[in-house]
């Protein structure tokens, strides 16, 4: 109703709607990194286990094998492919991702597993097991890069990157090679703020967007093939716990004297 108001006076009206915006993509930038823009979760699906009435063996060895990539499903970032330092490179190229992906895996896994104090070796695909080794072996299902652009900019898991696995665990033994465990992951983007809702918010564009590529750099493939065989360490791990091989409080975490 106010509509005369002197030279000097306040544009309340004009004051309140900015200060509702401001509010209002202040809210929306803490919702979004409560949902954790730095992580993602990692979902893991039980397919089967052991079953069998007597307790198996406690293995002597952990033998982690490559894990097989099909080029096909393989999703590249085609903006980031045709940078020239990529190009160059050659980082962008699917086989390239395939082994970068696959190698850090590995390392994670192995890197895991060796805190239940059984001793833990990454081999080749076609290397002959021992008796009484567990195999963890397995398949990428699905490896996609995403779209760096979108995460910078828009957020909000637009343009997130993937890994999918499918696990299959088994015990070795002198007469045949029983089923331990079988599951498959699959990677749950986390949402973090892309720059364009920063600047939208009232925030300095530049900075706006040095915290969404910071976030960015910890939802790139490998970031998320490292978080995934955190997963199947803990999953892998549980199973262990349940034959009594390892021990592991509430929470499925290794205890100190978890190698018995």
């Amino acid at each position: 109703m106010e509509k005369q108001r002197s030279k000097s006076g306040p544009r309340v009206g004009v004051t309140l709607s900015a200060g509702a915006w401001l509010a209002a993509g202040a809210l929306l930038i803490s919702t979004a990194y409560a949902q954790g823009p730095l992580g993602a979760k990692i979902n893991v699906t039980p397919l089967a286990s052991y079953t069998g009435s007597s307790p198996l063996p406690k293995p002597v060895k952990i033998l982690v094998y490559d894990f097989a990539i099909n080029p096909d499903d393989i999703q590249v970032d085609k903006m980031q492919a045709m940078r020239p330092r990529h190009l160059i490179t050659g980082d962008q190229k699917p086989d390239a991702i395939a082994a970068s992906a696959s190698k850090k895996y590995s390392a994670e896994l192995v890197k895991a597993l060796a805190k239940t104090g059984i001793p833990v070796e990454h081999v080749a695909k076609d290397t002959p097991p021992t008796d009484n080794v567990l195999m963890i072996q397995g398949s990428f299902t699905s490896v996609k890069e995403g779209n760096k652009t979108e995460r910078d900019t828009i957020g909000m898991g637009a343009g997130g990157a993937d890994v999918q696995t499918k696990v299959d665990v088994h015990i070795k033994t002198p007469s045949d090679s029983v089923l331990f465990s079988q599951f498959q992951t699959d990677t749950k983007t986390a949402k973090n703020v892309g720059s364009a809702v920063g600047v939208a918010a009232g925030l300095n564009p530049a900075a706006a967007v040095a915290k969404s590529t910071v976030g960015d750099r910890k939802k790139n493939v490998n970031a998320y093939a490292s978080k995934t065989a955190d997963a199947t360490a803990k999953e892998i791990i549980k199973s262990m716990a349940a034959q009594g091989w390892v021990k592991t409080n509430d929470k499925g975490e290794l205890v100190a004297d978890a190698a018995k």
